[in-house]
């Protein structure tokens, strides 16, 4: 396929692209794909608060998230648009290039996998992404497994904090159960934005550790 990037519409292909799965080494063929249990994250839990809601009509899936960061927008900013480094800190995500740039547009193609037990569902995704600096992030998949995939993440200074949200629509590539769906990609989101705030935290403090006298 993607997302994302985003930065954060990787989540989705997890679940919503022609997925590819392998059962003890065999793809399958044209069988219903299930949605996939989640994969195991080696991140500590630090933001109880992340709002997450999820609406499928049984063929458009609607995603709207919120959540505060402790640090200014600039910090937060920098996190949510280093695509080339997202491998490093999102679990999901094998692979994200920038393949192409003219000012404040971007194009960057990415490759993930997610994994629980002998299954495995990979996604593929370029997407162009459109950058109103420290203000929005606007993302539109341009070719991959999903009909449509379009994102904003927007950001808010509230004092020394910044406040993200995200709204993103989706129409999927396979059917997704609207109720099961559901639930797993709320949870799916919450680690994903659950691995970007850590990201964020950590970057904080080493930049504080770098200042120390």
């Amino acid at each position: 396929m993607k997302r994302l990037h985003i930065t954060f519409a990787v989540f989705l292909n997890l679940f919503l692209g022609n997925t590819v799965l392998a059962e003890d080494g065999k793809q399958s063929g044209n069988e219903k794909v299930p949605v996939p249990l989640l994969a195991k994250r080696d991140t500590v839990p630090y933001n109880d608060d992340i709002q997450v809601e999820v609406s499928n009509d049984g063929e458009q899936i609607t995603v709207e998230a919120a959540f505060v960061v402790p640090v200014a927008p600039r910090q937060a900013w920098a996190v949510l648009t280093d695509f080339e480094n997202i491998p490093s800190f999102n679990s999901g995500v094998l692979s994200s290039k920038i393949t192409g740039r003219k000012g404040n547009n971007l194009y960057v193609r990415q490759k993930g996998i997610s994994k629980y037990g002998v299954l495995s569902f990979s996604f593929e995704s370029v997407r162009e992404i459109h950058l109103i600096p420290l203000k929005k992030i606007q993302e539109r998949m341009i070719s991959g497994s999903m009909r449509k995939m379009e994102e904003t993440t927007q950001l808010s200074p509230e004092g020394k904090r910044t406040r993200i949200t995200y709204h993103a629509v989706f129409i999927p590539g396979m059917w997704v159960p609207p109720l099961l769906g559901n639930v797993f990609i709320k949870h799916e989101a919450r680690g994903q934005f659950q691995q970007l705030i850590n990201e964020i935290i950590r970057r904080q403090r080493v930049n504080m550790a770098d200042h120390e006298p």
